[in-house]
């Protein structure tokens, strides 16, 4: 089995409800999202798929600058954006984790399976 690993940063604010504590109020984090992508076999020229492609389509999808409590109509916590960027990213590549780090210190991860 191979895995390839890309990461992009975005910046981004949210709400977390729910939970009481300072996290209820506005505020932002600089996130880094990881996504590992698995293969069995590679394709040609022997790469599971290409960094830069990889990297452009994640990009595109995370919502860089945004209040992420009005770009998706569930609780914007870490854990649930791994799995929503898990599935984001699975449309286009075999995905295996997707990893979202809200601080240098703290990170949630969704996985296959």
């Amino acid at each position: 089995m191979w895995t390839i690993k890309v990461s992009r940063k975005f910046s981004a604010a949210h709400q977390i409800h729910g939970i009481g504590g300072k996290c209820e109020g506005i505020h932002g984090h600089n996130y880094r999202v990881e996504v590992e992508i698995s293969a069995r076999k590679l394709a040609k020229p022997g790469m599971i798929a290409d960094f830069i492609e990889v990297g452009k389509k994640l990009t595109s999808i995370l919502p860089d600058h945004k209040m992420l409590n009005e770009v998706y109509s569930f609780n914007p916590t870490s854990e649930n954006l791994a799995r929503q960027l898990f599935d984001d990213m699975a449309k286009f590549y075999p995905v295996s984790k997707v990893t979202v780090w809200e601080t240098e210190e703290s990170c949630a991860e969704y996985s296959a399976g």
